[in-house]
């Protein structure tokens, strides 16, 4: 059983709200198509969590990927238990027939081409990728014409529009919704408002992002403020293992192993850390290009014999390392980094956080109340914070306490993807009354 640690009555009420919401999904008989990239992307289990929620609410999902087929999709789809999701990628043979059906539609794909190029023109890069999908995006189109989804909701915000625009022209009955979420915020190839990504945006029946923190970037696009959707990324907390004693001083940091993570000041800090508590241990979950160079520096560091890098591990060993860890240390100055649910996981699983600073971080921590948030770079404050923790453990259980309730009220994956379905299936009955005349 996962550990819950809410009030009775509070429990009951959210059992009662939830079991209110699922009902009234279920009955919609929704379904949904969702545009991305790539699925399921190693580093993003927030839209396995998404999609898996989904699927269990009683929507009838579908996945539908601009890039080809991952690496480790076999092994990441029974993973997370979302194996039985439909869910196709770009391939030769979906190129082909895209073109089959530019071919056979010219005039749509005149008209796609024209606004490829009216919005993309004094941005060359951006171009030449528009082109290339292309093909994959008429395909899509194509299978929604057949299929007739209730909404296709784009991922994110950039590429994903080709496929938007289809979709909002030429079939008017579908519901389009539009995530901004991270990368698709800062990224300069699609920040500029004349942009196609802000032309499906201000035509799109919802746009919603996961943190408040993005909403001034997306009303740049010329998109109203009261018509953004603050829904966020969600804890699945049936995932979450029971409360285990924690191993003493032990410290746990994740991610995928780039310079922007910035792994090297973890180890940096943990080196001060260990000067003052020569028991302390530091696992390091999570693979990248930068594993070889990390491991150089721990040994740089003469810290190697209390550091332990696992590699890529499965999300729920992730989860059993955080419920045996009494510290998760999180120094990433990644621009993209937005409320990572890596350091939710953490919370749920009773971590005291101690993590940079990075956009929109105080939606899910409010310093020195559910953790601690340091500048950036700032490793001399983020090892005394840890000496400090390891030396004060009544207090450090206080802040996890309240850091659990703020993230159990505020960040569940049921309660979030319910109330963004009833925005679904609200904008669905609309559109289908209107399309009546009533």
């Amino acid at each position: 059983m996962p550990y819950k640690q809410v009030e009775p009555e509070i429990n009951s009420a959210k059992q009662e709200q939830s079991l209110h919401h699922q009902s009234f999904i279920k009955d919609s008989n929704m379904e949904v198509w969702i545009i991305t990239m790539i699925f399921p992307g190693i580093s993003e289990t927030f839209a396995s969590n998404d999609v898996h929620t989904m699927r269990n609410a009683g929507l009838k999902v579908a996945i539908h990927g601009l890039r080809p087929t991952p690496k480790l999709f076999s092994k990441l789809v029974v993973e997370r238990g979302i194996s039985d999701i439909w869910t196709t990628h770009n391939s030769l043979i979906y190129s082909l027939q895209g073109l089959w059906i530019g071919c056979k539609n010219p005039l749509i794909l005149i008209d796609f081409m024209v606004w490829i190029f009216k919005h993309s023109w004094k941005r060359p890069i951006n171009l030449f990728k528009s082109l290339i999908l292309v093909p994959r995006s008429l395909q899509i189109y194509d299978s929604a014409r057949q299929h007739n989804p209730d909404i296709v909701h784009l991922y994110w915000s950039h590429f994903p529009s080709l496929v938007g625009y289809l979709i909002q022209n030429y079939l008017p009955k579908t519901v389009v919704t539009i995530s901004f979420v991270a990368h698709d915020i800062y990224n300069s190839e699609f920040q500029s408002q004349d942009s196609y990504t802000g032309d499906v945006a201000r035509n799109a029946d919802l746009v919603h992002t996961i943190t408040a923190d993005n909403i001034p970037a997306i009303e740049k696009y010329g998109i109203p403020k009261e018509q953004i959707l603050l829904s966020y990324h969600g804890i699945d907390f049936r995932k979450i293992p029971e409360k285990k004693a924690k191993i003493k001083r032990r410290i746990v940091t994740a991610g995928r192993l780039i310079p922007e993570k910035g792994f090297s000041d973890t180890l940096k800090a943990f080196k001060q850390v260990l000067e003052q508590y020569p028991d302390a241990s530091l696992i390091v979950l999570g693979d990248g290009p930068e594993r070889k160079n990390l491991q150089a520096l721990a040994q740089s560091l003469n810290i190697s014999h209390a550091v332990d890098f696992r590699g890529f591990v499965t999300h729920n060993e992730i989860f059993q390392e955080m419920a045996l860890a009494e510290i998760f240390l999180f120094m990433s100055f990644y621009k993209a980094e937005r409320l990572p649910n890596v350091v939710k996981e953490a919370i749920a699983c009773q971590c005291l956080c101690v993590i940079s600073h990075t956009p929109g971080i105080e939606e899910l921590i409010s310093d020195k109340v559910h953790g601690y948030i340091v500048p950036q770079h700032d490793i001399d404050t983020a090892a005394k914070l840890i000496q400090q923790a390891f030396s004060n453990p009544e207090q450090m259980n206080q802040i996890n306490e309240a850091a659990y309730q703020h993230l159990r009220k505020n960040f569940d994956i049921e309660q979030i993807i319910a109330e963004l379905q009833q925005r679904w299936f609200k904008l669905l009955t609309e559109k289908k009354d209107s399309d009546l005349g009533l």
